[in-house]
């Protein structure tokens, strides 16, 4: 049976508080086919250089780095438009 892949897409923004947890719990979901997109919409805080590490530590892991803050809906929207997965 095809497992098909399921994409995440996980705007950011000055959230290097939370990053962490948010990414570790996507990592721990059962459903192991799957995409994490981690769309940087601008921060300032030191996400980006967490983003950094979380991606070179899981494959699956994939950044998006927006030049400035342009808010959730469009950092949601530049995830899907980079999307691989069929869900």
């Amino acid at each position: 049976m095809e497992r098909p892949l399921v994409s995440i897409v996980m705007p950011v923004y000055n959230s290097s508080k939370t990053l962490r947890e948010s990414v570790d719990s996507v990592k721990a979901q059962t459903w192991e086919q799957w995409e994490l997109l981690l769309v940087d919409d601008g921060s300032s805080d030191g996400s980006r250089d967490l983003i950094a590490e979380l991606v070179s530590s899981d494959t699956r892991i994939r950044s998006i780095l927006l030049d400035s803050n342009r808010g959730a809906a469009l950092a949601r929207n530049e995830g899907v438009r980079t999307a691989k997965g069929r869900y």
